[in-house]
């Protein structure tokens, strides 16, 4: 298979995991409503801002990630089309360049959400429960992409040393 296939591929990945951060912003804003409609106790009423914030900074940013996507694949197919071995080994300095970072994202969530079950435990109040879990819930959707991300980049990375190889034995 050529490598643009994979670079497509990896694009679809991208656009799923746009997608399932959409899903997620929808339905921490869809829990916010709920809250808003029906919520008449004042712990459900205080969740109402924090859950709307984190569904609607999910949802934008999936929309923008996929709206990007969809733009730079185009513009692969045509650098790959225009030059394959120069394009090939662009993309192996590219995911080279992201992969240093997945260590430090992976870790980083999990320090939000174990700030978020802080805030929640040790801040008193309704306002600090709602807050923590608002920091949850924007942690996990964050490790929950950045690992899958991490795995696509991983097996697209595979793909792109093979093109390389199969390049230097012609």
């Amino acid at each position: 298979m050529a490598i643009i296939k994979h670079t497509v591929n990896w694009f679809k990945g991208e656009s799923f995991e746009g997608g399932m951060i959409i899903l997620w912003g929808l339905l921490v804003i869809g829990l916010a409503t709920y809250f808003w409609k029906f919520g008449h106790s004042s712990t459900i009423r205080i969740m109402i801002i924090p859950f709307f914030v984190v569904g609607l900074f999910w949802g934008g940013a999936g929309g923008i990630g996929l709206y990007v996507n969809s733009h730079r694949v185009e513009k692969f197919k045509i650098e790959y089309n225009k030059a394959p071995a120069i394009f090939i080994e662009s993309e192996k300095k590219r995911v080279e360049g992201f992969f240093k970072w997945y260590p430090y994202l992976l870790a980083g969530w999990s320090v939000l959400i174990l700030i978020g079950l802080s805030v929640f435990m040790f801040w008193g109040g309704t306002l600090g429960r709602a807050i923590g879990l608002a920091v949850i819930l924007f942690a996990v959707p964050g490790l929950l992409v950045d690992h899958t991300s991490e795995h696509n980049a991983r097996t697209y990375y595979s793909e792109i040393k093979k093109a390389l190889d199969a390049n230097e034995q012609r």
